[in-house]
């Protein structure tokens, strides 16, 4: 909730993208993956003539050997969460992309203090939730604290200036450091954030590719994990909850604030 609302809110109850922005508990910067490599199909010719290849001079299987390229990877590297502030980098290699960049999702029980926040509500039992994009034209750090959206026409969750900042990248390789401090967690009985990195425009295809997600969060106004010790990061409990793609409800936050985006 990194991109939670600053200037409608209470000051006690701040929440800021780093422990600035008040107190939605998205403060940009809730709990589930990367998406898989995309193939290509050839044609059965294609197939046959390539098997034939494979046949030696007595018409016994030869050992053609195939140059494979190194495999693409993507994975969490360092950090997580301490306390509240989340603070985790992913490397990603051999996977063609224009940048990497972050979307995260929040979502949580409405509370007394914040009324509504976002523009996607759900009733679940006797709780009403809300939902949007963290950093998003949705979020309150647009709608409640007059800030510009990380992006003026994509979901994502850095800015102009973090990307210079916290990402590396070249080509095809390089790392993405997402963080966040969403001290209004402590305003919401379920607070639930999900984070993907993104590979953007993805091998020149015009679109992104999702490369690793994780899922975060809290329960008892900001005192219960949502994912335990979470997922060992460089041999360390982290507080997130690493997967290789996102959720259905991830979707469906992100198709609501931003219903033209797809990815692979």
């Amino acid at each position: 909730m990194r991109r939670a609302y600053e200037s409608r809110t209470k000051p006690s109850h701040g929440v800021s993208r780093d422990g600035t922005r008040a107190q939605s508990a998205t403060h940009r910067s809730a709990p589930s993956h990367s998406g898989p490599t995309v193939q290509r199909q050839l044609g059965n010719g294609y197939l046959h003539k390539a098997s034939e290849g494979l046949r030696g001079d007595r018409g016994e299987a030869g050992q053609r050997s195939w140059k494979k390229g190194p495999a693409p990877n993507a994975s969490a590297t360092a950090g997580g969460l301490t306390g509240i502030s989340l603070d985790v980098t992913f490397n990603v290699s051999n996977q063609p992309a224009a940048s990497l960049q972050a979307i995260q999702v929040f979502w949580g029980n409405r509370t007394t203090e914040l009324g509504k926040i976002g523009a996607m509500t759900w009733t679940e039992g006797a709780k009403t939730y809300d939902a949007f994009v963290d950093g998003g034209k949705n979020s309150p750090y647009v709608t409640m604290s007059g800030n510009p959206p990380a992006h003026a026409t994509m979901p994502y969750y850095l800015t102009a200036d973090e990307v210079k900042n916290q990402v590396t990248f070249s080509k095809d390789t390089g790392t993405i450091k997402i963080t966040d401090t969403p001290t209004a967690a402590a305003l919401f009985d379920e607070a639930y954030f999900e984070t993907a990195v993104v590979a953007v425009n993805h091998d020149g295809s015009g679109k992104d590719k999702i490369m690793q997600a994780f899922d975060w969060g809290w329960t008892a106004k900001g005192t219960a994990s949502t994912v335990g010790k979470g997922t060992k990061i460089a041999g360390k409990d982290s507080g997130i909850n690493v997967k290789s793609s996102v959720s259905a409800r991830f979707e469906s936050i992100v198709k609501n604030d931003y219903s033209t985006y797809s990815h692979d």
